[in-house]
């Protein structure tokens, strides 16, 4: 759906191959060390690969800082990647979740988003803290340049986390629509479709008698079942997540600058 997974994971495996962090200690040539990415705050879904400690490559360490603002880099590119898949597995919810059928199906349909919700939001909101302090950390870098560079790569990494908890905010509103409407089964629907035509027919007026509940037309004031609603943000999500990919393109773009000195 979104394909800026493999994006994040070659950005993190590009990072990797970067020198940095730990004082040398009067050797001429320190020994490698691992840098491991931290794990990640918050719970991967179920469909998505368990995030945990993993080995992104062995490097040479030339400063503590440097050392630092990798882990950082790192911590939330893992955070990036795993909102993504995130995103992944709630578009095809919403496509498929049955929220109609009675109010058991509502209610399991309804407790599922909500858990996707609060996972994908928590994690960018800890994204966001995490380049937080790689923004505060950069500030410490002595050459203007490099700190410049370190702040758009920056700024493009955080702008996808941005996007992701804005996503997940737009997830918050349908859930707070679909929490304040009853289900409605094909049956019922139908119903309400064939009693406002009715009514229609007794006006002078004539109207489109096929047009489709919220466009407009005589049927404008059925709502859609919920399934449906779920099945249009679905779509949304889609859309709207394509702009994150283009942060994602950036970080990677910038990060050569940005660590070159590292």
């Amino acid at each position: 759906m979104i394909g800026s997974v493999v994006r994040t994971a070659l950005l993190a495996m590009s990072l990797a191959a970067y020198t940095v962090v730990l004082p040398g200690a009067g050797l001429a040539s320190p020994e490698p060390t691992q840098l491991v990415a931290p794990p990640t705050a918050v719970t991967s879904p179920t469909s998505a690969p368990a995030i945990g400690l993993r080995e992104i490559g062995r490097i040479h360490v030339t400063s503590p800082l440097c050392k630092v603002l990798v882990s950082h880099a790192v911590h939330a590119i893992d955070i990036v990647t795993a909102n993504d898949r995130r995103l992944d597995v709630a578009e095809k919810t919403l496509l498929n979740v049955d929220l109609d059928s009675s109010e058991l199906a509502k209610h399991r349909g309804v407790s599922e988003i909500v858990r996707q919700y609060v996972e994908l939001r928590a994690a960018a909101v800890d994204g966001n803290g995490v380049m937080g302090e790689f923004r505060s950390d950069a500030l410490a870098v002595a050459s203007d340049e490099q700190r410049a560079h370190l702040v758009t790569f920056g700024d493009a990494l955080d702008g996808a986390l941005h996007r992701q908890k804005t996503l997940a905010d737009a997830m918050g509103r349908l859930i707070a629509y679909l929490g304040s409407h009853p289900p409605i089964d094909r049956a019922t629907h139908d119903q309400m479709i064939f009693e406002e035509l009715l009514r229609e027919s007794d006006r002078r007026q004539a109207r489109d008698p096929f047009a489709r509940a919220g466009d407009g037309g005589p049927l404008a004031g059925i709502p859609d079942p919920l399934s449906l609603t779920a099945r249009f943000a679905s779509a949304e999500l889609v859309k709207r997540a394509a702009s994150i990919a283009g942060d994602e393109d950036a970080a990677a773009t910038r990060m050569d600058d940005a660590f070159a000195s590292c």
